[in-house]
């Protein structure tokens, strides 16, 4: 039986598009709510190749969100666990992993062959290493963000206009600080693979930031100008 067929009958994305999925490669830097999520998805989604990057050992109380770990798993690193749960998951799907965080002088190599880079970081340093080696390599990123009841997602097709958004430093709260509800970060990692999706099939995706509040219920789209 075909794995896939649920969404190859899907106008949006048809055995096309799934022939795409299955011929793509795709960086996820950070695995931890966001980063665990969004892997998952892909995998279940048939991409060809993943490429998990972090550095960071799981922790008790990642387990509140972070949904690919369970107890057994605290102290291990979070790419080495992901990668054989989702393995688990997908055997058909190629993934590699990093044990390191993105860097300026990382970046170069570990990026060089991957068609999409997904940020699933916590951090405007890692943002702007992903933005301004994508703008050099002319390659389209997604940004995502979460904490406490908030999310952002934006495809970042002009790195300018990235830098002129967010000029102002740290976009959010960190999640230490303020903490963060677990269905945030669900849906924020839901968009996010549903706009890696719709660029890898070569589908129209959205130019404008997505913000929303799980809590409050809103979500607003904010054009991004020039």
């Amino acid at each position: 039986m075909n794995r896939y067929v649920r969404q190859e009958v899907l106008a949006e994305i048809g055995v096309s598009g799934q022939k795409k999925l299955t011929n793509s490669k795709i960086a996820i830097i950070g695995v931890g709510a966001l980063g665990t999520l969004t892997a998952e998805l892909l995998t279940r989604a048939g991409v060809g190749e993943l490429l998990l990057i972090d550095k960071d050992k799981i922790s008790l109380v990642n387990l509140q969100r972070q949904v690919l770990f369970e107890e057994k798993d605290v102290g291990k690193f979070k790419v080495v666990v992901a990668k054989n749960k989702l393995k688990k998951i997908n055997s058909e799907v190629s993934i590699s992993i990093v044990k390191e965080f993105l860097s300026v002088q990382n970046a170069d190599v570990l990026l060089a062959d991957c068609g999409l880079v997904l940020d699933c970081t916590d951090n405007m340093l890692a943002r702007n290493v992903i933005n301004n080696y994508c703008d050099k390599k002319k390659k389209i990123w997604i940004y995502s963000a979460a904490s406490g009841t908030s999310g952002n997602v934006l495809v970042v097709d002009d790195s300018k206009l990235f830098r002129k958004f967010f000029r102002s430093g740290e976009t959010f709260d960190r999640c230490e600080e303020i903490g963060v509800i677990n269905t945030i970060t669900s849906i924020t990692a839901s968009l996010q693979v549903t706009e890696a999706i719709k660029i890898i099939t070569k589908k129209d995706f959205c130019k404008d930031l997505i913000r929303f509040n799980v809590w409050s219920n809103s979500y607003e789209r904010i054009k991004i100008k020039k």
